[in-house]
């Protein structure tokens, strides 16, 4: 199985590639294509064509949650490749999501107008269903350990009612194989133990070989006590599991992550993970 990061906030130095606050991964099995997410913008297609990848014929398009840094290049990927189908949650078409981390109010959801646009190729999910025989998308039923700390600053809108995010728009796609389970979790809102406890429950696989995604550690006074809580907890549930990570992971919170979780892998742009 090979991973491609068509997009990521960290750019990588000895490629020519646009780098963004978003994320784009397209993973490739034996016999499937699937682009989990779209970034902020469109500049996940460019990028993918620089590097030589075609995107064309993908089997679907999985949409993780409902913030703009995931789906904002929806609208250019329906655009270039009209033959393209899309998962996403259906609360996502109700809903509107904001943030005030930085001392302001901001939109972070997905167009609507593109959602209207190509209502016809979006297909929603309710709860945690598989897509294909070996490929599921599971919503987290688990909540017994720490969500990150930034769900503080996040909120959603449901006609004229506000309310803290709940994150009920997000969800995991998980592969099984021979292995274990591979878990892409593109923020982790939900928290990452919470997920993959989550996985493990729908596909009645126990093995988590691999986990990629974001973490969302952001930066704050308790970054380093969120971390190590965070390793600890890891290393008592999926103590095997191989963790990449990137995108909404931040900086101060990948220093504390190197010293507590040594195997940890920090993805970036245009980077190739196998598995």
């Amino acid at each position: 199985m090979r991973t491609t990061i068509l997009i990521d906030n960290t750019p990588d130095e000895q490629l020519a590639l646009e780098a963004e606050h978003g994320l784009a991964m397209l993973v490739e099995t034996e016999d499937r294509r699937i682009l989990i997410d779209t970034g902020l913008s469109g500049k996940f297609i460019d990028n993918a064509r620089r590097v030589g990848i075609s995107l064309d014929g993908l089997d679907f398009c999985f949409l993780s949650h409902g913030h703009n840094d995931h789906t904002g290049g929806l609208k250019c990927l329906l655009e270039t490749y009209p033959d393209t189908k899309v998962f996403l949650s259906g609360n996502i078409l109700r809903e509107q999501y904001f943030t005030s981390r930085h001392g302001f109010r901001r939109d972070l959801s997905t167009d609507s107008d593109t959602l209207r646009k190509y209502a016809d190729r979006l297909h929603t999910i309710k709860e945690s269903t598989w897509i294909t025989d070996r490929i599921a998308a599971v919503k987290c039923s688990h909540d017994e350990y720490p969500k990150p700390l930034g769900n503080i600053f996040l909120s959603k809108e449901a006609g004229a009612q506000s309310s803290p995010d709940d994150f009920d728009h997000e969800m995991a796609m998980v592969i099984t194989t021979d292995h274990g389970l591979v878990v892409f979790s593109s923020c982790s809102h939900c928290g990452a133990i919470n997920i993959m406890k989550s996985c493990q429950d729908f596909t009645g696989e126990q093995r988590v070989k691999a986990f990629i995604g974001g973490l969302h550690f952001v930066d704050c006074q308790q970054t380093e006590q969120e971390v190590t809580e965070f390793s600890a907890t890891l290393r008592s549930t999926f103590p095997d599991t191989k963790i990449f990570t990137g995108h909404c992971t931040s900086d101060k919170a990948k220093h504390f992550l190197c010293n507590t979780v040594p195997t940890i892998h920090f993805f970036r742009t245009g980077e190739q993970l196998r598995i």
